[in-house]
């Protein structure tokens, strides 16, 4: 029991939920917070059965929240727990590179499609052979815009990379597909993964550009319909993204390493050890607004964040570590000093033996 003078000590579960909503961007926080409130709600109701993308409920009831909410369906502790470890770090980094805008645009688009896909499929096979139970398929569940997300992702890594799936190295080109095999094979055929899996390649290909917004647009958003979510925390403003610095390792002082390989960046493959910490700074644009909101910092005037020490904005060159860099060379010439002093000690104590 601690003594009157000394602090209450602190929550830990109050402590990991801050650290949580100050280290997620607001898109991929909303995406996690629901899903988990999904698993919460599966023990009183059955969310799947409510928001599944079922083609009889969707088009004929005429019930079109399906395809959207359909993909926040999760009724067991296992799936949110490998949702979860999947999801947090693609989607902090895609955040990060795009701005909320952006990713958020992204993910209602590869989701819509593969549930657009999936209807679409069900009514044909349902006139194919007559069999009305084709039209109670059920698509449901994060990994149909996941596997769709990280095909995109895949078709944007360097040629020749590989990526470890448990003891298997397989090039990042069939990644997605190794990983949706291995999905199938464990749970079933579902035909909402393949279209999924599917999607992704197409739009990381480009085939689907024409149903990408120019930049303005987003900005037009953020100004107009989307104003009350650009003053919440966690929003990052179009013009404040990272870009492709978002997926650079940074060293320990907070710099992109620009010298650094791709990193890919999901569960099977494991949290790179050096990867940046995305803890909001004061005054920065991801975390909080400036002073005045952002309504006194359009998001395009918004400048990139910066981090604490040495450290730069993101998307800037690093040419330059100053007293950081001397002070390393420096602690390397002791080291290196004191290993040759012990090194001259001990030929001098095998002479005299």
């Amino acid at each position: 029991m601690s003594s009157p003078s000394q602090p209450p000590q602190p929550n830990p579960v109050l402590t990991a939920y801050e650290s949580f909503v100050n280290d997620t961007p607001l898109v991929t926080r909303y995406i996690l917070t629901s899903l988990f409130s999904s698993y919460i709600l599966s023990f009183f109701v059955d969310p799947g059965m409510a928001v599944s993308n079922i083609p009889y409920f969707t088009v004929e009831k005429f019930e079109l929240y399906r395809p959207i909410l359909c993909n926040l369906v999760c009724e067991g502790i296992l799936s949110l727990i490998f949702a979860y470890l999947s999801f947090i770090d693609i989607g902090k980094r895609m955040e990060y590179s795009l701005g909320s805008t952006a990713f958020s645009f992204l993910l209602l688009t590869l989701g819509g499609l593969a549930n657009l896909c999936f209807l679409i499929l069900c009514y044909f096979l349902y006139f194919l052979s007559g069999n009305s139970m084709e039209l109670m398929r059920a698509a449901a569940g994060i990994w149909t815009i996941l596997l769709a997300l990280i095909a995109v992702e895949c078709t944007q890594a360097p040629v020749g990379t590989k990526r470890r799936l448990f003891v298997v190295e397989v090039p990042v080109l069939y990644y997605p597909v190794a990983l949706l095999t291995l999905f199938l094979l464990l749970s079933g055929f579902r035909v909402h993964l393949v279209l999924s899996t599917g999607i992704g390649y197409l739009y990381g290909f480009g085939y689907l550009n024409g149903l990408k917004p120019a930049q303005s647009t987003f900005t037009r958003w953020e100004d107009g319909c989307l104003a009350n979510f650009t003053q919440r925390q966690g929003w990052v403003v179009g013009h404040a993204a990272s870009g492709a610095s978002a997926w650079l390792p940074v060293s320990q002082n907070g710099e992109a390493d620009g010298g650094g390989s791709w990193t890919p960046s999901s569960f099977f493959q494991g949290q790179p050890s050096n990867s940046r910490s995305t803890a909001p700074q004061s005054g920065g644009t991801v975390a909080s607004p400036p002073a005045g909101g952002w309504a006194t910092a359009s998001p395009g005037n918004v400048g990139k964040p910066s981090f604490p020490g040495g450290g730069q904005a993101l998307g800037t060159s690093v040419t330059n570590r100053g007293s950081n860099t001397e002070g390393t060379a420096e602690a390397r010439r002791a080291m290196r000093e004191a290993a040759e002093r012990r090194a001259e000690a001990d030929r001098e104590r095998d002479r005299n033996d």
